[in-house]
């Protein structure tokens, strides 16, 4: 690895310090990390056979970034911050993900040079997307480490340097990690897979079906023994069914529906920032960025048709744009009368990149409160027997079983309770105080969070520039307040 690439490791970690906690769609891979290194073989504890979600996910993913965090585990003996090893988890995913992208780095020297190489470090450095949830515990990131694996490949498949037993070797191979990626971690993955191994077709050989054969057999025996272990059933593979969810019974519109240009005019500019227009320049004006491009475009294209749109579906994406847009620099540099004005002018669409990455990071460490809330509680109170109530939006901004740290609590997110049921609690962490009695409850704490941005008007944005201000300002207002049943007192009721 080299300087740029431990720059991109210090972002993911600068990130993932800056908030620690998670939200709801890291909720299952989290908990499942937490209940692997907690208890090791599976019981009635695990946080899945309470929550099975709407389908299933694989454990084989967990169970990697578990025997590597194990580590931080040992070292946290006797000590109550869980929350320190779920960062740590956290941070074994962020630097995968940075080893990854290193070596894709590396390839892109090979095929664009050494200046597209260092413009493809900066361009990921300063966008958010790329560094904030690169450390994320999500299907979508997981597979990215396989992903950026294959890309390397694919693109040393076209460095000018390579020759045909090579380029059908990295085919073999990427065949293989693509396969075992569609099989164990990202289904939908299967769509870009699909368009980088026809884009090539050409060096298709017996040996490259073979090993994807022995890479689909092998991975449907490891995910089927894994998961049926850990989901009690027998024959389960959990990406078979999410594909059957939203492909085949076509369900995935139940969590709403985009317009198809969605994903070129809305997802595409916001993961790439200013290296969208170098990536378009790279991909029309190098052949090879075009072939590297042409895939993703035509896969992102059959996403289009999907009537449900997420940018973390096309997540594997922005390396591959990145990689255009540094082939671009490197054009616009041989070619522009001045290479110092192409220079300045990536230099002010990467600052501005990472002017928002800063803010947008910022902003984002605020959008936690339910993981805060739950750590404010824990200081106030010290004595045992709490028994806590969580509200579905306390447990869906960053409650998990790392921040629930004492073992003589009771920690509860039953739903849809009666209102006479709160009276068996102690406490609790909710979004609504107003639908408890004042007399049953008193509000000890309120934990604020991020509502929106205030602007100024034009008038007051000038003379707050001229005073040396920002005429933007982070709005928070409170979210969730802790309450405390009347007559607590040191674990006895008064």
């Amino acid at each position: 690895m080299q300087p740029l690439d431990y720059a991109f490791a210090a972002a993911v970690t600068l990130s993932a310090l800056c908030a620690p906690y998670t939200k709801v769609e890291e909720s299952f891979y989290m908990q499942a990390v937490h209940d692997i290194l907690k208890w090791g073989s599976v019981n009635s504890r695990y946080d899945h056979l309470s929550f099975p979600g709407v389908v299933p996910r694989s454990f084989v993913g967990p169970l990697l970034v578990s025997a590597l965090a194990y580590p931080a585990k040992l070292a946290n003996e006797g000590h109550a911050e869980g929350i320190r090893i779920q960062l740590a988890a956290r941070l074994v995913l962020g630097w995968l993900v940075a080893w990854a992208n290193s070596r894709l780095r590396h390839a892109v020297s090979m095929a664009f040079g050494s200046t597209a190489a260092r413009w493809y470090a900066v361009f990921g450095i300063c966008q958010f997307h790329y560094t904030f949830w690169t450390s994320r515990l999500l299907g979508n990131t997981l597979a990215l480490v396989p992903m950026l694996l294959a890309q390397t490949l694919w693109l040393r498949s076209m460095a000018p340097s390579s020759s045909s037993t090579e380029q059908q070797r990295c085919y073999r191979q990427m065949a293989a990690i693509l396969t075992f990626t569609c099989v164990v971690l990202r289904f939908d993955t299967a769509v870009f897979a699909v368009a980088m191994l026809a884009a090539g077709v050409s060096n298709v050989t017996r040996r490259a079906i073979a090993l994807s054969f022995a890479a689909f057999s092998l991975s449907v025996l490891l995910v089927l023994a894994v998961d049926s272990y850990y989901w009690c059933q027998c024959w389960m593979w959990p990406e078979f069914q999410v594909f059957r969810f939203n492909a085949v019974d076509g369900r995935s519109s139940e969590w709403g529906v985009s317009p198809p240009h969605h994903y070129f005019m809305r997802f595409l500019p916001k993961l790439l920032l200013g290296a969208l227009p170098l990536a378009c320049i790279g991909a029309l004006a190098d052949k090879r960025a075009t072939r590297l491009a042409a895939p993703y475009i035509a896969a992102i294209c059959i996403f289009s048709a999907n009537p449900h749109k997420e940018w973390r579906f096309i997540f594997p994406a922005v390396p591959v744009f990145n990689a255009c847009a540094a082939a671009g620099m490197a054009h616009l540099r041989r070619t522009a009368p001045s290479s110092r004005w192409v220079t300045l002018v990536g230099v002010s669409l990467a600052a501005g990149s990472l002017a928002f990455a800063v803010l947008a990071t910022l902003i984002s460490s605020l959008n936690y409160p339910g993981g805060q809330a739950l750590a404010m509680l824990h200081t106030m109170e010290s004595a045992p027997g709490v028994k806590v109530h969580i509200d579905s939006f306390a447990a869906m901004t960053g409650v998990t079983r790392f921040g629930q740290v004492r073992d003589d609590w009771l920690y509860d997110k039953s739903e849809d309770l009666q209102p006479s049921q709160f009276g068996n609690y102690t406490h609790l962490i909710t979004s609504q105080p107003e639908v408890h009695n004042s007399s049953d409850f008193s509000v000890i704490g309120v934990q604020f969070g991020y509502v929106g941005l205030r602007v100024a008007p034009p008038k007051l944005a000038a003379q707050s520039l001229l005073s040396g201000q920002l005429p933007i300002a982070v709005h928070q207002e409170p979210l969730l307040w802790i309450l405390r049943k009347s007559g607590w007192q040191q674990g006895t009721y008064i």
